[in-house]
């Protein structure tokens, strides 16, 4: 019941854009190059989506699928601010606020991934021993401590 009530909720949503994007063709809005360019990234979005599904993989959890929510995000703030009445700053301002911050991120990330390479690097499990068998030396596996080497007697004519 709750996968048919998201489908009805998905419907819904795609009928509402295409309500929006029939609006924006007839009042000759679709003519703006910002709107343009959000309805033609949407449309990559959709694209993203599809692929996603085609996959297997979910549409909700998962890296792919939070990067296409968020992307889905950011396509969605500027007309919501404008329906809020907010002054969006400019292209510029946001660039450079938020570049120092990315590349901070980015050597956060890389600080965090070089500490965990260096953990994992301390406990990586040593080589195994030789394991003393008759006048063999046979080296013991991690899964089991059985000798590799097990004579049999030969099979009988």
């Amino acid at each position: 019941m709750v996968a048919r009530v998201f489908a009805g909720l998905g419907l819904l949503l795609v009928a509402f854009h295409a309500w929006l994007f029939a609006g924006h063709v007839w009042t000759g809005e679709l003519s703006d190059v910002a709107v343009l360019t959000r309805w033609l990234v949407a449309g990559g979005l959709l694209f993203g989506l599809r692929q996603l599904r085609r996959q297997g993989a979910r549409l909700f959890f998962g890296r792919r699928a939070v990067a296409l929510w968020v992307l889905a995000a950011l396509l969605h703030g500027p007309a919501l601010a404008e329906r809020m009445g907010v002054d969006a700053p400019a292209p510029t301002a946001i660039a450079v606020v938020l570049t120092p911050a990315s590349v901070a991120a980015v050597f956060a990330g890389l600080a965090l991934l070089l500490a965990l390479a260096l953990r994992w690097r301390r406990r990586a499990p040593r080589a195994p021993r030789p394991v003393p068998v008759g006048h063999r030396r046979v080296a013991s596996t991690f899964l089991d401590a059985h000798p590799l080497f097990a004579p049999r007697p030969p099979p009988i004519n």
